[in-house]
């Protein structure tokens, strides 16, 4: 496993620093698995570091934990419910909306802009189908990490709104970029069945560590 986690963090740091839409990857079942195991693994120290920044941030009365909006919500909810809402009903939605369009053949955005775009030019979906391709493969580096950025800025819609929360917003949800970013290269690779399992996974670990420490 070691071997393997040093393997990961290679292959993972290539691709940070110039993600492309790989070809599907046909590895096994338990290789896909050692891989997100791995990757969970690799994100521990960063999100570590991540927390004890929020810790002292909050130590010096710049947020408090209480702006969480979600976290007041929880308390309100059956912990069954609040699995079913974490675990399943979340990591499907939002890697459906944003881990889903990071293929080209599966971002319905840009093949119904194509597609409206042929009727109104009446038939001419080949030569333009094939320069979007090319605009995509060009500049698919900051495609992926705007659609990252994105993912981790919805996040800030969990906190209730105030000045403070807008100038710590990229340190609030750096954590959701960081987990982006491995959701984004598992969805690369292993595809979106794949990625929703991996997403699933690391909520049900915090929700199980929230209520077992009594946080929701």
């Amino acid at each position: 496993m070691p071997n393997f986690l040093i393997l990961t963090f290679h292959d993972l740091w290539r691709f940070v620093k110039k993600p492309i839409e790989l070809s599907h990857c046909k590895a096994s079942h338990q290789v896909k698995i050692e891989t997100c195991l791995a990757l969970f693994l690799i994100q521990i120290p960063p999100l570590l570091v991540l927390l004890i920044l929020l810790g002292m941030l909050e130590k010096l009365g710049l947020w408090e934990e209480d702006m969480h909006g979600l976290q007041r919500i929880f308390k309100e909810m059956e912990p069954a419910f609040i699995f079913f809402f974490a675990v399943i009903l979340a990591p499907i939605f939002e890697e459906i909306m944003f881990r889903l369009i990071l293929k080209f053949r599966s971002n319905f955005l840009i093949l119904w802009s194509v597609q409206l775009l042929t009727l109104l030019q009446k038939d001419k979906k080949r030569p333009l189908l094939k320069l979007t391709r090319k605009v995509w493969d060009k500049f698919y580096k900051w495609i992926f990490y705007l659609i990252t950025l994105a993912f981790g800025l919805m996040h800030i819609l969990n906190f209730e709104p105030s000045l403070n929360i807008v100038l710590l917003a990229p340190i609030l949800v750096a954590p959701q970029i960081l987990i982006g970013i491995n959701l984004g290269y598992i969805r690369i690779r292993f595809g979106l069945i794949w990625s929703i399992l991996f997403h699933a996974s690391h909520n049900g670990v915090l929700m199980t560590i929230a209520l077992l420490t009594g946080e929701i």
